[in-house]
């Protein structure tokens, strides 16, 4: 009776949303690679967002410009009440002409006190008005519009470069603190194997109670250390979440990228003064300059512009019922104004003077700035090669601090010592491995070489 029926399960809107909401959740809880961390914080940073604004609202700004070289329509109405008619008696004139023909009463012709305009009148216009010439101000006008634009947009990217340089010290901080966290955990659980150890040997008599308290010492000091680790951890993870929009995630995915053999510094330094986003604002502000001279300039020149004008509507106005359009040319130019133009030319190029200076000291800013980068690259990799020499040696002292110790001819003392020793030259490479990558991301930003880092990582 009943295998012919059919059931259809329509998922509701919020069985969709909650599969939606734990399907974000899930993502969230993975570990953040730095190239999804840098995608995020671009798609939701709210510094970010508000740059972009700002940016959208000088293209309109640009584009509002261009009006400037249109026509400008508008429409306006009137409506007027005077308090009386305006009228014109010319009764003494009849009376004068009366005098000279002769024979005619007063008034005889009418009475000449005639209405010129009643007391209620109105009309509606539509206005034209073009310019057509004003000294290239118009022109200056719309390229100091579009400089704007470029500036702000390049402004938007310093801006993006400035957090992700943040953001790339806050992950690798991350990476460092975890790491960190880690080793102080190995060297609590070594140190407890130790105390333990010491524990026995004094009970049997092997040791003296002395070596015990070292013992003791140490690891209470260990428990210190993972306690500060992890409020390290804590506190880079909500510096991320702080410049990704709030996401959460469980943990960093992208290793510590190991040093690598770097081009001569002469290559980075022409590469900066090519590719530097500062120096191409300081370029964009050079040419918004020079145009502000061009701007200034051009008040030295008439000003011609085109208007016509049609009447709509009109309500007792006899004097104009029959003429509906007019149409003329204008023409303005200041000869003299207390010599302002040359003071505001004179003070437009020294801005343009500015400029250049600012552009000089900027270059020798940068060339400095490229090569205390790259010093840094190099002393944290040689830094790095020689702790991992260290860290053999470490390794091996360690081993035969401990194997002494359980054999009773070394002291608790010698084997933590051995093992602080050990665990301070890793975190010293994790360190330098830290320092490095940051290091080498803000010179890569920098580059406007973004992509490929996050890529290289």
């Amino acid at each position: 009776m009943f295998k012919n029926l059919k059931f259809v399960v329509k998922p509701s809107i919020k069985a969709i949303t909650t599969l939606l909401l734990l399907n974000v959740f899930f993502m969230n809880a993975q570990e953040l690679s730095l190239k999804h961390a840098h995608d995020l914080m671009l798609q939701s940073n709210g510094d970010l967002k508000a740059s972009h604004f700002e940016s959208q609202a000088v293209q309109e700004e640009e584009k509002a410009m261009k009006g400037l070289r249109y026509p400008s329509v508008s429409v306006s109405g009137t409506y007027l009440t005077l308090d009386q008619d305006v009228t014109l008696d010319l009764n003494p004139v009849q009376d004068i002409i009366g005098g000279i023909i002769g024979g005619l009463p007063s008034g005889g012709l009418g009475d000449w006190n005639l209405t010129l305009q009643e007391q209620n009148f109105g009309f509606a216009a539509a206005n034209v008005t073009w310019p057509i010439f004003a000294g290239g101000k118009i022109n200056a006008a719309n390229k100091a519009a579009a400089l704007k634009s470029e500036i702000s947009e390049n402004h938007h990217h310093l801006k993006e470069d400035k957090l992700t340089i943040s953001l790339i010290d806050y992950y690798f901080k991350l990476k460092l603190a975890k790491e960190a966290n880690e080793l102080y955990n190995n060297v609590l659980h070594t140190v407890e194997i130790h105390n333990e150890h010491a524990e026995k040997l004094f009970k049997n008599g092997i040791i003296p109670e002395v070596e015990t308290l070292n013992a003791k010492v140490a690891l209470s000091n260990a428990k210190r250390e993972v306690l500060g680790s992890q409020k390290d951890v804590s506190l880079a993870e909500t510096a991320i979440q702080n410049l990704v929009g709030g996401v959460t995630f469980n943990g960093v995915s992208t290793p510590f990228m190991t040093p690598v053999v770097l081009p001569p510094l002469e290559e980075f330094q022409q590469e900066m003064l090519t590719n530097n986003k500062q120096l191409l604002e300081i370029s964009q502000n050079y040419e918004l300059a020079k145009v502000g001279v061009k701007v200034e300039k051009s008040d030295y020149f008439p000003k011609a512009g085109l208007f016509g004008g049609y009447m709509l509507w009109t309500d007792n106005l006899p004097l104009i019922e029959d003429y509906k359009w007019l149409a003329g040319i204008g023409l303005t130019w200041d000869v003299f104004d207390g010599f302002k133009r040359d003071h505001k030319i004179k003070a437009s190029k020294h801005k343009v003077s500015q400029v250049e200076e600012i552009d000089k000291q900027a270059r020798l800013n940068i060339l400095t700035y490229t090569e205390k980068l790259y010093s840094e690259i190099e002393k944290q990799q040689e830094q790095y090669e020689s702790l991992n020499a260290d860290e053999a040696l470490a390794e091996k002292l360690k081993f035969m601090r401990t194997r002494a110790f359980e054999e009773g001819t070394g002291t608790s003392l010698e084997v933590i010592d051995a093992t602080l020793k050990l665990n301070s030259i890793k975190l010293l490479k994790l360190k330098a491995l830290y320092q490095y990558n940051v290091t080498y991301g803000e010179l890569m930003v920098h580059l406007g070489k973004t992509a490929t880092f996050l890529n290289q990582n």
